[in-house]
């Protein structure tokens, strides 16, 4: 009776942790077809009428926009997402913190950033930045 107890009781155990290993556990189907409003850059409130975004779709294809739009082929592994090149237009913008946004997003794919995603919040960052979106899909 008790080896049956023991038995149920590790069951559970390895369950509940496997279970939550897997829930911190971001997956490309997690960002398919979502669209991502940018909130804060390193700690600064970004205001909604810049709507800055990030999309991602099918095939791990991400497009968005800081003071230039941008596009790029990613790969999401072991919670790090990375893109081999990143297409941007080259527009001079008139506000510095869109310019610099343009800097670090193509330096978060192009030299990866950790992804994480905690209810509607996505979040990018590597050692020296970090970028808060908001789930903003259209439809």
């Amino acid at each position: 009776m008790k080896k049956n107890g023991l038995a149920v009781a590790l069951v559970v155990g390895i369950t509940v942790l496997s279970g939550c290993n897997k829930s911190n556990i971001i997956s490309e189907t997690d960002l398919l077809h979502h669209r991502f409003v940018l909130i804060k850059a390193n700690n600064d409130n970004i205001s909604s009428e810049n709507q800055l975004e990030l999309v991602f779709g099918e095939n791990m294809h991400i497009t968005g926009k800081m003071c230039n739009h941008f596009s790029s082929q990613v790969s999401l592994k072991d919670g790090i997402i990375k893109g081999s090149a990143i297409a941007m237009t080259k527009m001079l913008c008139n506000d510095e913190q869109l310019d610099k946004l343009d800097l670090t997003i193509k330096q978060l794919i192009s030299k990866g950033a950790h992804i994480s995603l905690n209810k509607d919040q996505l979040i990018l960052k590597n050692d020296n930045d970090k970028l808060i979106y908001q789930l903003k899909d259209l439809m």
